[in-house]
Formats: structure tokens, C-alpha cells, sequence
């Protein structure tokens, strides 16, 4: 999971994989079931989410960023196991002990607090930071979990996922980043799956991707809503952790969705040749519980 600022073959998982089985308890039963079919589109949403260039027009375009270029990366000297030693600031990535992602291999199922998603549509922004490609959200949007509320301030993505469940990643997972008034984060993980289903939310974000480290997109005429990522289903794990970039900032809530979306397996391959692999490696658990919520 990146934080709020901080080519490769697409490929699926293996039938019977957990990844589309539904996860019981810590006895080793099995572990995700298949998405709700619900989420089909028309073929119209499919042609139109075919990724491309965009057209500039009338309030949109491509803008470069301001920012500097990365002093971190996910390969050589400024990899995942140098972080720690980068900058003073992001000393956690190589001594925190409730880091993230994990490998999720057993729960304790508890009845846990529903996650109200109240998403609202805002004006499409995307920036390419170089880690990921992100899209950020005005205010006005919130997570509730046990009545607190979380704002919503980003999503971004990787591939594949960073969290696994039984070693095994999806093809790719949409993190969303909130964040609450103490400036507490709580990300919810959104698993895709690699298939033929389209998505007209990701389309639409697809076709306007900046192609360069520090581009920037921006369309005042173009409206999207993050609810449209998520599964008929919100049963998710839960646990304590950290971002998953620098500076691996800890104390954060995860809730990883257990249902994997299915998408259409080009916005997978589209992001993968975009951005490369941009996965840390699994932190240990350091006897953190996690936790089983089916909704």
C-alpha cells in the first residue's frame, strides 16, 4: 500500500487457488469463493474501456508534475531492504515490528463491525508518482468502521498484491487510503483478478493514464466514484500494520476484501508494462492476530 503521497506477462490464479475459494478459520479450511457475477457490464463499457491515449479537451489534460524525482524504488540500492537506511524518516521500513503486507495463512472469525463506504463522485485525478499510479479524492468521501470515521484521500494500485493469502498473491489490488482527524490511516484492499469482465470505473482511468513518471491528468468534466471498485461482498481480514512504502508509517487498519473482482485482464497487463512490479515483500507477523470477518 502506498501512502497518501508517498513488462511483464499478465497472468491469473491458479484454478482452485485460494484466491477463489472462501477462507474459513485457523483450521485450514479453504479460503476465498468466487466474485458475485453481478458486477457484468455491456459490451459497450467493454470496447469503451480499451486502454489508450487520451485527447486533450476543454478542461482536461496532461500535466507535469512538480514533484522531485523518487528516491525510493522497488529494485537495487533503493529496494524494499534498503528503505530503512534511504532517509532517517523512513527508519521503520527496516525496524518496525507490525509492518505490512503479511501472508495471511490463518484468522480467528469474529463478528466483526460492517465497513460503511460513503463515496461520493468527484472530479477525475491521476498522477503517476512513479510507485503507482494514483488517483486522488477530494474531500467529502468517508469509511465508517465501529462509528469512526476515516476520509477517503486516495486510491492507488499494484501488481500484483502485496498481501497473500496462503503465499498466493492476486493479479492485482486496489489500495484505498483514509485517513481520520488524528491522522490515522486505515486501508481497505480491493483483490482483482485477472479475466474478461470490464470495468467502467477502470476504463475510464485506464484511457487517461500519464505514461511518465510525474505525469498528471486532470479532467474538471469527468466524473468518477470509488464505489464502484468494490465487491457485492465486503467480508474482509482484518489487522494491525503499516503503510507498505516509505516511510511504513505504523499503527494502520487493514481491511482486506476476501472476494476477488474480476476484470478484464488488459487493465492488469496495461499497468504491469506502466509501472513494473511494484510489491515490498511480506513482513513477518511478529504474533499480530488476524482477524476473519464474513459479512
Amino acid at each position: 500500500m502506498g501512502q497518501t503521497h508517498p513488462k511483464h506477462k499478465a497472468h491469473s490464479s491458479p484454478p482452485g487457488s485460494p484466491w477463489s475459494l472462501l477462507f474459513r478459520d485457523e483450521h485450514r479450511r479453504p479460503l476465498y469463493r468466487r466474485a458475485a457475477a453481478g458486477c457484468v457490464l455491456t459490451l459497450s463499457l467493454l470496447l469503451a474501456a480499451v486502454p489508450g491515449p487520451a485527447e486533450a479537451r476543454k478542461g482536461a489534460g496532461f500535466f507535469p508534475s512538480s514533484g522531485s524525482e523518487p528516491d525510493w524504488g522497488y529494485t537495487g540500492e533503493q529496494g524494499p531492504a534498503h528503505w530503512g537506511g534511504l532517509a532517517p524518516e523512513f527508519a521503520l521500513c527496516g525496524s518496525g515490528k507490525e509492518q505490512s503486507p503479511v501472508n495471511i495463512e490463518y484468522s480467528r472469525r469474529y463478528r466483526g463491525p460492517p465497513l460503511g463506504f460513503h463515496y461520493r463522485s468527484i472530479v477525475l485525478s491521476i498522477e503517476n508518482d512513479g510507485h503507482t499510479i494514483r488517483v486522488n479524492y477530494s474531500p467529502g468521501s468517508h469509511l465508517r468502521v465501529d462509528g469512526h470515521r476515516y476520509e477517503l484521500k486516495e486510491f492507488h494500485f499494484h501488481t500484483p498484491s502485496e498481501h497473500r493469502i496462503h503465499g498466493i498473491s492476486a493479479d492485482m489490488v486496489a489500495h484505498l487510503v483514509h485517513q481520520d482527524a488524528a491522522g490515522k490511516f486505515a486501508v481497505v484492499a480491493i483483490p482483482f483478478k485477472a479475466g474478461v469482465r470490464p470495468s467502467s470505473l477502470l476504463g475510464k482511468i485506464w484511457r487517461h493514464l500519464p505514461e511518465q513518471p510525474g505525469g498528471r491528468y486532470y479532467d474538471r468534466q469527468s466524473g468518477i466514484n470509488a464505489t464502484f471498485l468494490l465487491p457485492p461482498d465486503r467480508s474482509y481480514f482484518a489487522y494491525q500494520g503499516s503503510l507498505t512504502t516509505p516511510p511504513c508509517t505504523e499503527g494502520v487498519r487493514w481491511f482486506v476484501l476476501q472476494d476477488p473482482v474480476e476484470i478484464e485482464a488488459s487493465y492488469i497487463e496495461r499497468l504491469r508494462l506502466l509501472i513494473g512490479s511494484n510489491v515490498r515483500p511480506l513482513q513477518p507477523l511478529n504474533g499480530r492476530e488476524v482477524l476473519s470477518s464474513r459479512r
